[in-house]
């Protein structure tokens, strides 16, 4: 894959992630007590993996890659 789609890969992957991580989903819908301990632990999880993917992201430039 070249570099500049996993970038892009990665950009829209770690928007995604920091987007579900913040978003307040439990203001809009009712969980038990077991779903709503699963979701925030997902929560937690998504936000580091989000922000190491942007991270990523960042990191490569397609300016660097071989022809």
């Amino acid at each position: 894959m070249c570099r500049r789609c996993f970038r892009v890969v990665l950009v829209v992957l770690g928007t995604a992630m920091l987007f579900f991580a913040v978003f307040p989903i439990m203001a809009f819908v009712q969980f038990d007590g077991l779903w709503q301990m699963g979701l925030m632990a997902a929560k937690l999880v998504l936000l580091p993996v989000g922000a190491i993917c942007l991270l990523g992201a960042a990191g490569l430039n397609p300016g660097d890659a071989r022809h």
